[in-house]
């Protein structure tokens, strides 16, 4: 028994050595194919960082050409557009290439209530400077030069001598008349005194005498007429009141503020109830004669 339990511990460690070799490069192995594992999943991550940065690069650049696309469209639509002009040509056939000719750029229009000295319009353009007009002698003169749809002088004259009779008649006349007629020249001079009302009310009525001459000329197919020497008598025999010429009254200097875009506070109303009443008698002849 002892013979055979000799030799099995001798061979014992020959077992173990062989053993632990065996496990050793199990361990080996197993360490290799750990690294080999972690060396793919960072080749995998690597892939997939690569793969996003290609997919952010094709996004960048899908808006970058975008961007010039809009950017060429709207440098596009900010030029003029050419005008087609059609040069001679001296083919048989009539046929001729066209030339295009680069149009001007349009000027930015004005906003309606800007004035000339960079300021805002704060009341009707009408109202402003160029509103009043001067004849040769430098007084205040209105005129309409107004073609009248093929009538002779006679068919004129007589629809403008029954206007400006009626026109003497109005509810605020005071002594207006038909002053001188001439038929021959076809010439009709009124002359007129009315109110001209700025405000009225149950208690109160604010308005001025308002003396003006009336001048039409006639001729065939044409009516030229004529408001001048203007006086107005405001408040007569007060305090406040006074009788003065249009010159005095209703001039740029004295009707509008300095700014030259709204009306002055005491004769702004002077210049808007005029220039109101002679655009209302020139509407209404010029209307009759061109029916």
């Amino acid at each position: 028994m002892k013979k055979i339990i000799i030799p099995i511990f001798m061979l014992l460690p020959l077992m173990t050595a062989q053993a632990q070799t065996v496990l050793t490069e199990e361990q080996q192995q197993l360490e290799q194919a750990q690294k080999q594992l972690e060396a793919a999943k960072k080749a995998l991550e690597v892939a997939k960082i690569k793969a996003q940065a290609a997919k952010l690069k094709a996004q960048a650049d899908s808006i970058n050409a975008a961007s010039a696309k809009a950017e060429a469209k709207k440098a596009h639509a900010t030029e003029p557009e050419p005008v087609v002009v059609k040069e001679p040509t001296t083919s048989t056939t009539g046929w001729a290439v066209p030339v295009t000719v680069a149009a001007k750029p349009q000027e930015a229009a004005k906003p309606a209530n800007k004035l000339a000295n960079g300021t805002t319009a704060k009341v009707d353009m009408k109202y402003l400077a160029g509103a009043i007009t001067y004849n040769d002698e430098n007084k205040i003169e209105f005129t309409l030069d107004t073609d009248a749809n093929g009538k002779t002088a006679k068919q004129i004259y007589d629809i403008v001598l029954k206007y400006m009779s009626e026109l003497t008649q109005n509810e605020q006349n005071i002594a207006s008349r038909v002053a001188l007629v001439n038929d021959a020249e076809h010439v009709i001079a009124n002359t007129m005194d009315e109110w001209l009302v700025f405000s009225q009310s149950f208690i109160s009525l604010d308005r001025t005498e308002f003396k003006y001459q009336l001048i039409a000329k006639i001729s065939d197919n044409h009516l030229n007429l004529s408001l001048c020497r203007i006086i107005y008598n405001y408040e007569e025999g007060r305090s406040t009141g006074f009788k003065e010429p249009a010159e005095e009254v209703i001039s740029d200097k004295i009707a509008l503020n300095k700014k030259q875009n709204d009306l002055a506070k005491i004769f702004g109303k002077f210049r808007r109830c005029t220039i109101d009443r002679k655009d209302q008698i020139f509407a209404e002849l010029a209307a009759l004669v061109k029916q």
